[in-house]
C-alpha cells in the first residue's frame, strides 16, 4: 500500500469530508461523511481508503498549556480490525494532551479521487499589515525612558529611588542633553531594521511626549517632558522620533504599558499600596480613563503607526474602549499582544532569549503557534543586545557576535520577526559599542545571505523543486513561502547531490512560513532538491536558495 499523509481541509460547520491527495493538487472526497471540524491536522493512514482524521482543539488548561487536541479517526468499518496504528503522533504536543478516538463508520468507505482540490480547502491568511510585518524581519525595539536614569526594571521606579537616591519622582531626572534620534536611525538601518518602536510610556509612568492629558482633579499630567510648571526636558522625544523615522523611510510605533504606572501607584493593573509622596492615588476608573486619553493622543498626533506594543496585554476593563480607539485611529497598525482588540495581532514567541525552538507557526495566537488554528498571528521574537538587560546602564556587557548570529537564525531564520532591543544611553544616543554590534550583525547577514550559490525556479506550484549548480561547498538553505498566501506546507525535506550523482539527506521539517534558514553539515555539491510531502493547499513558494558557509562571528 502507498503510505501517505491525509490532510483534512478546514471545514466550515458541517461539510462532506475532503482531503488533499499525494500530488497536493488533487483530492480524495468522502461524499457520505459529514463532519463538524473547526481545526484539522495531518494523521498517518496507510491508504486513503481507510478514512480521514479530524481534530477539535480546546483551550489551554494548567495541565495542557498549549491546549488539548481531541483527535477523531473516522475509519472505514471494514478496516477496523486490520488497521494498525493510525497516528504517528503530534510533535508539538505532549501525549497526555491528545485525546484519540477511533470511530468506525461505513460512511468513510466511499471515497472518490478528483484532480481538483477540495473546494472547502482554506488557509488562514495574514492581513496586509501582518504580511508587511513578517517581511520586515527586523525591528528596533527601543528602550529609552525614565528607567535609563534609574535602573533596568519594570517598573524601574521603586520606594528606594522614588524620593531618595536618584529621585525618580523628579521629571527633570530624564535629561538626554545630546539627544540625537538620527543617530538611532543610523543603527536601525545598519542592522537591517525596517521599523522601530519607542517606549512612549514605560513602568514608571513617565511620558516622552508633550501631553495635554490631565489628572482627575483637572491639573496637567506632571510626569512628562515639556512641563511648563516645573523643571523638565524641553523636547518632545516622540514627535522627533516619529518625524525622523518617517523621513528615513522606516515605520514607527509606540510601546505604552496599560498596566504599570508607578507615578499613578499601579503595577500589573492593581494598586501597589499606600502612595508615596509624589505619587497620585487614583481610582480604577480614573486610571483607565487616563490610559484611554493618553493612548488616544499617541494614536492621533504622530501619524500612521506600524506597530503598537502592549507589553502586559490589556485588562478586561480596558478591552472594549481600546479596541474602539484603535479601530477609529490606527486600524492598520499591527499590535504586539493585540489579540482580541486589533485586526492585525502579533503574538509573543514565549522567550526573551532570542532562541525560540523550531517550529514557529504564524497560525494560532499563542506561544509558538499551531498549524491547526484558523486565526493568523505572526510571531515577534523580542530580545536584548545587552546581556539580560533592556534599558542602558553604564557597564552592562553586550552579547557576543556568535550569540547574536544564533539569535538571527532562531528568529529571522525561524519564521519570526527579530524585535531587537536598542537601549539608548543617558546622552540620548546609541552607545558606540552598541552601534558597532548592530553594524556588525547587519554586515554579516548581508554578506551571508544576499548572494546565494543558486536559486530554484519556484514560479509554478509543485511538491518537488530541483536546482543544479557548479560544484561548490554549501551548508545552508533559505526556504520561503509567499506569505500573503498563508502557511500551506506541513512537511518538507531537503537533499544535496554530489558530483557522483548520489543524493544525501540534508534536513527536514514541518513549517516553512515567511522564512526558514536551514543549517547543516557542509558538503561539496552540484545540486539540491526540496520535496514537499504534505501541505494543506497547493504549495506557493517564494524562494528555495542554497548558500556557502558563512563566518561564525563578525
Amino acid at each position: 500500500m502507498v503510505r501517505s499523509l491525509c490532510l483534512l481541509a478546514l471545514l466550515p460547520l458541517v461539510h462532506a469530508a475532503c482531503v488533499t491527495d499525494e500530488s497536493l493538487s488533487g483530492s480524495y472526497q468522502f461524499p457520505l461523511l459529514e463532519l463538524d471540524a473547526k481545526v484539522t491536522q495531518p494523521a498517518n493512514f496507510l491508504n486513503h481508503q481507510h478514512g480521514v482524521a479530524t481534530v477539535h482543539r480546546t483551550d489551554a488548561t494548567e495541565n495542557c498549556p498549549e491546549g488539548k487536541s481531541h483527535l477523531r479517526l473516522h475509519v472505514c468499518s471494514k478496516y477496523k480490525q486490520s488497521l494498525p496504528s493510525l497516528l504517528a503522533g503530534e510533535g508539538w504536543r505532549t501525549h497526555s494532551c491528545i485525546d484519540t478516538q477511533v470511530i468506525p463508520t461505513m460512511k468513510a468507505c466511499q471515497v472518490h479521487h478528483s484532480t481538483e482540490p477540495c473546494v472547502t480547502n482554506t488557509v488562514p491568511l495574514p492581513t496586509a499589515s501582518q504580511a508587511a510585518y513578517q517581511r520586515h524581519e527586523i525591528a528596533g525595539l527601543t528602550h529609552f525612558n525614565m528607567a535609563t536614569y534609574v535602573t533596568d526594571g519594570d517598573p524601574a521606579c521603586q520606594p528606594n529611588n522614588w524620593n531618595t537616591g536618584v529621585g525618580s519622582s523628579n521629571p527633570d531626572l530624564f535629561n538626554p542633553e545630546q539627544l540625537n534620534v538620527s543617530n538611532w536611525i543610523e543603527s536601525y538601518k545598519a542592522v537591517g531594521a525596517k521599523h522601530a518602536i519607542l517606549t512612549a510610556k514605560h513602568g514608571c509612568g513617565f511620558l516622552l511626549w508633550n501631553t495635554s492629558t490631565t489628572l482627575p482633579n483637572g491639573t496637567a499630567y506632571p510626569y512628562a517632558v515639556m512641563r511648563s510648571d516645573r523643571p523638565s526636558f524641553q523636547r518632545d522625544v516622540i514627535a522627533e522620533f516619529s518625524k525622523l523615522t518617517t523621513e528615513a523611510g522606516l515605520g514607527h510605533g509606540f510601546y505604552y504599558s496599560t498596566g504599570n504606572n508607578y507615578f499613578l501607584n499601579r503595577e500589573q493593573f492593581k494598586k501597589i499600596g499606600t502612595p508615596l509622596p509624589g505619587q497620585v492615588d487614583v481610582s480604577d476608573e480614573d486610571f483607565n480613563n487616563l490610559v484611554f486619553s493618553q493612548t488616544a493622543e499617541l494614536w492621533t498626533k504622530f501619524g500612521p503607526l506600524f506597530e503598537i506594543w502592549f507589553d502586559h496585554g490589556v485588562s478586561a476593563a480596558q478591552d472594549d474602549r481600546l479596541k474602539a480607539l484603535l479601530q477609529q485611529y490606527q486600524p492598520n497598525a499591527t499590535g504586539f499582544n493585540g489579540q482580541g482588540i486589533m485586526p492585525s495581532p502579533i503574538k509573543w514567541v514565549g522567550t526573551e532569549s532570542g532562541l525560540a525552538s523550531y517550529p514557529v507557526w504564524a497560525t494560532g495566537c499563542s506561544s509558538q503557534g499551531d498549524p491547526t488554528a484558523t486565526d493568523y498571528c505572526p510571531t515577534g521574537g523580542d530580545t536584548y543586545l545587552q546581556v539580560h538587560h533592556w534599558f542602558w546602564h553604564q557597564g552592562y556587557p553586550i552579547r557576543q557576535p556568535s550569540d547574536m548570529i544564533d539569535t538571527y537564525h532562531h528568529t529571522v531564520g525561524n519564521n519570526c520577526l527579530l524585535e531587537l532591543d536598542f537601549a539608548i544611553d543617558d546622552t540620548g544616543n546609541v552607545a558606540p559599542t552598541h552601534a558597532a554590534a548592530y553594524k556588525g550583525l547587519g554586515d554579516w547577514s548581508r554578506a551571508c545571505y544576499d548572494t546565494p550559490v543558486a536559486s530554484a525556479d519556484v514560479g509554478a506550484s509543485s511538491n518537488v523543486y530541483n536546482m543544479s549548480f557548479t560544484q561548490t561547498q554549501v551548508d545552508r538553505f533559505i526556504l520561503q513561502e509567499i506569505v500573503e498566501q498563508g502557511e500551506r506546507v506541513r512537511a518538507w525535506s531537503l537533499d544535496l547531490q554530489t558530483s557522483d550523482g548520489v543524493w544525501h539527506p540534508f534536513g527536514n521539517g514541518t513549517v516553512i512560513g515567511h522564512k526558514q534558514i536551514v543549517l547543516g553539515t557542509s558538503l561539496s555539491a552540484v545540486g539540491a532538491s526540496l520535496t514537499i510531502s504534505s501541505s494543506v493547499a497547493a504549495p506557493a513558494m517564494e524562494a528555495f536558495q542554497v548558500f556557502s558557509p558563512c563566518p561564525t562571528s563578525y
